[in-house]
């Protein structure tokens, strides 16, 4: 009986620790987590942006919080490629990206994913680096992207029927 009871309390606290609670947005905004959870490539800014907003660049297995306003916007990230996720953000939400590292012709290309509450294996990989980074300082973001957002924006005009959704009922 002790011996049950033992074992239902560490998987009870075990379970505690994994669920840690992700910030919540200012009254009336949404909230995005940015996350890199592998050092693949580590060496290699991604540049994150908000449609035509560049956000900054980030390297190595990190996160950044991304506070905004309710409503449509399109996420992308560029490396080697350009990769674009958008959603329509409800308001008080939290959502979770991923910026996953891939192996490209010449340097190391970026995939974006949203995270599901219900993925525990990826949620496990999150919080892992939740818990031993603290939030990043996001560079560069007094350099001139114009170029690079515009051709990013004709990008987008191009394969808007491709790309990937933000499941806006899918939020922490």
């Amino acid at each position: 009986m002790k011996k049950t009871t033992l074992t239902v309390a560490c998987v009870l606290i075990g379970m505690l620790a994994f669920t840690q609670e992700f910030k919540k947005p200012s009254e009336g905004k949404s909230l995005v987590y940015f996350v890199r959870t592998k050092g693949t490539g580590s060496l290699i800014n991604f540049k994150f942006f908000d449609g035509d907003k560049f956000l900054g660049k980030m390297n190595g297995a990190n996160y950044f919080i991304y506070e905004c306003e309710p409503g449509n916007h399109v996420f992308w990230a560029t490396s080697e490629n350009k990769d674009f996720i958008q959603g329509e953000l409800m308001e008080g939400s939290t959502y979770i990206i991923q910026s996953k590292p891939q192996a490209g012709g010449f340097t190391v290309r970026v995939a974006l994913e949203q995270v599901f509450p219900n993925n525990d294996k990826l949620l496990k990989k999150v919080h892992k680096v939740l818990s031993k980074k603290s939030e990043y300082n996001l560079k560069g973001k007094n350099e001139d992207f114009s170029l690079l957002i515009r051709d990013g924006m004709k990008r987008l005009e191009k394969i808007k029927h491709k790309v990937k959704k933000i499941d806006p009922k899918q939020h922490f």
